[in-house]
């Protein structure tokens, strides 16, 4: 998939104006009629610099409608230039310690961001900025996969209450993808002849994107037409002990409700918008009347670049009529697309995508994978579409990530949540597709394994919670990757990723006690001796290999 590059895309242009298209000119046509600009947005709405350091601000131009105005030139100025500095296209430079708001105006409308200048000071200290904040947080996700099915049934029972235990308590993960295949439309009940052991489970394979049509009518649901059995094995076995446990922690289970439709059928969901919208309402009235609660977010389709009928312009409709069912019924999730196996398709999508009638009035999470199209000039597209529409951002599935991808998804990408994929099996096989691993050599005494990849991101997973807002960090020791949280009770987290042993040192940080926890290749969740800091003390620790440090506010 080529990428588009900067200089063509529709929605953002660097601080300047763009140029408007107009071939008809030569041969005496008139150019289309200019928009008028009525409000502007700067990205990054804030940022922190060290005295002497530079960074670049983009601004879009919008007319009263949400469209992007073309062929207006924006201007710069700074609230206090001797504080930070902005050229005629943006670029602002930090000259001494203090605040300035840079202000972006065009035809009267306009827009601004606030900068924070701070001390160059130990260029080894990474400075923590609370004023500056990116995204919210909205969990650590994985699949609803215990092996409940595939694994020993001698076996599944005896690591159940062990796993979810160290799932919560352990690695820290507080959000799960429950998957609705698309045959759950269907007046037939495949799972519960597989389970009564009717079929093997190839034939019932063969039937997870069959769907029958519930009736003629999308406006009246069939309750007989959809079979839920097993969208509630998953519930039972694996979403309900997981909000159990995290509700013994005073938190809270972030449940994502993923379509899958990898098959074709007679009758589409793709091709008929509002029997979509009736299956996602049907699996909603089924959730709450048996459980008690709904999904928090409906991701739209799995991976569409490699189905047969799900694009742009179906998962638009798709949406519309998914958000109007569910709204008229009270409920009001999250929507999630497009996650797209490739990042680069993620963004085209998303980009088709967002332009269409109301989308933007349902659409809050923009997702994709890693499988493909990867790149820092896309992850960077990602996480200014963030900024620009407000949306939230998630990796939502690459087997083999760990912290190097987690740490650019989170700073370029802007990530309000994370994937690896399912959340546990069984077998011998470590290639980062799952969290813990399940050795059944003997059935009789199976046991659990934290994955490699894991175990660094535990580091992140545990200390930064539901809800925790991402902050600014300048400056520091190149060699380490440093992010920063504040969790909704104020405390803070930073996490250095590091690539050597030594020093790791810390300023900004509120006065008060901070707990130390590292892992490394040769330790797993070591602890160093608590630290309390005061004023202006620069917090400093060490790492006795490369690996991942946690800094937390106790």
């Amino acid at each position: 998939m080529q990428v588009i590059p900067f200089s063509r895309a529709a929605v953002l242009f660097f601080a300047g104006a763009q140029v408007v298209a107009c071939g008809g000119c030569r041969d005496g046509t008139q150019p289309p009629q200019a928009l008028v600009a009525s409000r502007i947005e700067v990205v990054p709405s804030t940022l922190a610099l060290l005295v002497g350091t530079s960074r670049a601000l983009t601004a879009t131009t919008f007319d009263e409608t949400g469209r992007v105005v073309s062929g207006q030139a924006v201007s710069f100025s700074s609230s206090e230039s001797a504080v930070a500095s902005v050229s005629s296209s943006g670029m602002v430079s930090a000259l001494a310690p203090g605040s300035a708001v840079i202000r972006a105006t065009s035809s009267g409308a306009s827009g601004s961001a606030t900068v924070t200048v701070l001390p160059q000071g130990d260029s080894n200290v990474a400075y923590v900025v609370p004023s500056t904040t990116y995204q919210t947080m909205t969990g650590w996700e994985g699949a609803a996969q215990f092996g409940e099915l595939e694994c020993s049934p001698i076996a599944y029972p005896l690591y159940r209450e062990e796993l979810v235990d160290r799932l919560v308590n352990e690695l820290g993960v507080n959000r799960v993808r429950l998957q609705l295949r698309s045959g759950a439309e269907n007046q037939t009940d495949y799972f519960a002849q597989f389970l009564s052991g009717q079929m093997d489970r190839a034939t019932w394979r063969t039937h997870w994107w069959d769907i029958l049509n519930d009736n003629g009518d999308p406006m009246t649901v069939n309750s007989s037409g959809f079979k839920f059995s097993a969208l509630d094995s998953k519930v039972d076995h694996v979403v309900q002990p997981l909000r159990e446990k995290l509700a013994a922690r005073g938190e809270r289970l972030y449940v994502n409700m993923t379509y899958v439709d990898f098959g074709a059928s007679s009758f589409e969901h793709s091709q008929n918008p509002q029997e979509y919208g009736e299956l996602i309402l049907a699996a909603f009235l089924h959730l709450h009347a048996k459980y008690g609660w709904v999904p928090d977010a409906v991701e739209m389709i799995l991976e569409p670049d490699i189905t047969q009928n799900w694009r742009p312009n179906t998962i638009g409709a798709a949406l519309v009529a998914a958000g109007d069912r569910l709204k008229a019924a009270g409920f009001q999730p999250a929507f999630i697309a497009n996650s797209a196996t490739s990042m680069s398709t993620a963004l085209t999508y998303f980009d088709q995508m967002i332009v269409m009638p109301r989308v933007r009035e349902y659409l809050t999470d923009f997702s994709y994978h890693r499988y493909a199209g990867v790149s820092d000039d896309v992850l960077t597209q990602i996480g200014m579409r963030a900024e620009q529409y407000g949306v939230n951002t998630g990796m939502s599935e690459h087997i083999g990530s760990g912290v190097d991808d987690l740490f650019a998804d989170l700073t370029i990408g802007r990530n309000s949540w994370w994937q690896q994929f399912a959340l546990a099996y069984c077998g011998i096989n470590d290639g980062g597709g799952i969290y813990y691993r399940i050795d059944q050599t003997n059935p009789q005494s199976p046991y659990i394994v934290l994955t490699q990849r894991a175990r660094y991101l535990r580091q992140y997973f545990y200390y930064v919670r539901l809800g925790a807002v991402r902050i600014g960090v300048v400056g520091g020791d190149p060699a380490h990757d440093v992010v920063a949280f504040r969790n909704t009770d104020g405390r803070f987290v930073v996490v250095a990723k590091t690539d050597k042993a030594g020093s790791v040192q810390i300023g900004g940080l509120p006065s008060g006690t901070y707990g130390i926890n590292y892992t490394t290749a040769s330790a797993f969740n070591a602890s160093l001796p608590d630290q309390t800091i005061s004023g202006a003390q620069v917090l400093t620790t060490s790492i006795p290999a490369s690996g991942v440090l946690t800094v937390f506010r106790r």
